[in-house]
């Protein structure tokens, strides 16, 4: 069962104002008997503005407006948006809002919740990797796998895009980041092993790459990883002078 809350809030002194961040945790937690629950050890935490709830209600609306018709959303204020009682009032609507996207596929796999979702923290890592500080950048990657492989499935797009992403950062890197992103490579492969869409396999090709490179800086065997892409090269694919993962990711579409 997937589980939004927003457990937490605080004031940021941002470059022009300030503004409140909230924390927010996707959990999924499993339901063992109608007493007893087992919740996720494991949770997602990310921040979120109200901005960014105000645009994802809005996208909501536009997509799907049936299914919010029912939901309001507190109005933007021009003062008093540090009281107490009105982060308490937008953190229960917010909660309802996500609510209700976890019970419904529909607004799941929606433009808006998609960017909602993701963008925060792609925009991040891309902007610490243009700054070669990829270390940084992995750390962001990770969180925002973290979230998205709660809120969608395992070989979704969007989640095997974030996934290959981490990889891609270690492409990026030069090798520098080869140890720590072995275990998403290694996770990344299997998750492709019962992917037969024609588009993600266009990542996959340069996923082999830069799992190769990965091998040889850390004196691992890859012959498999050749093998598969010898046996993609006979199957009529094109496996040479192909984007990097990472282009190959800028490229494709998440929507799921």
């Amino acid at each position: 069962m997937l589980k939004f809350e927003i457990v937490s809030s605080r004031t940021v002194e941002g470059d022009e104002k300030k503004f409140v961040a909230y924390m927010l945790q996707a959990r999924r937690d499993n339901k063992e008997s109608k007493v007893y629950e087992l919740y996720d050890p494991d949770p997602a935490n990310v921040e979120r503005r109200y901005t960014h709830f105000l645009d994802l209600y809005n996208g909501l609306k536009k997509e799907c407006p049936v299914l919010l018709n029912n939901v309001s959303f507190p109005r933007k204020m021009m003062v008093g948006n540090f009281d107490p009682n009105l982060i308490s009032t937008r953190c229960a609507a917010f909660e309802i809002l996500l609510d209700l996207i976890s019970n419904e596929s529909r607004l799941r796999d929606s433009p808006a919740a998609i960017s909602f979702f993701q963008d925060i923290e792609l925009i991040e890592a891309k902007r610490l990797m243009n700054e070669e500080k990829f270390d940084q950048a992995l750390s962001v990657l990770e969180t925002s796998f973290k979230l998205l492989n709660k809120v969608y499935t395992d070989r979704s797009r969007v989640v095997l895009s974030a996934l290959c992403r981490i990889v891609a950062c270690a492409g990026a890197s030069g090798g520098a980041l080869a140890g720590p992103v072995e275990r998403w490579a290694q996770l990344a492969l299997r998750r492709y092993e019962a992917v037969s869409d024609s588009d993600l396999l266009l990542i996959y090709i340069p996923l082999l790459h830069t799992c190769i490179s990965i091998w040889e800086t850390l004196g691992r065997d890859k012959s498999k990883l050749v093998d598969e892409l010898n046996d993609l090269r006979k199957r009529g694919m094109k496996v040479d002078s192909v984007p990097s993962l990472m282009e190959a990711v800028d490229n494709l579409n998440t929507a799921v």
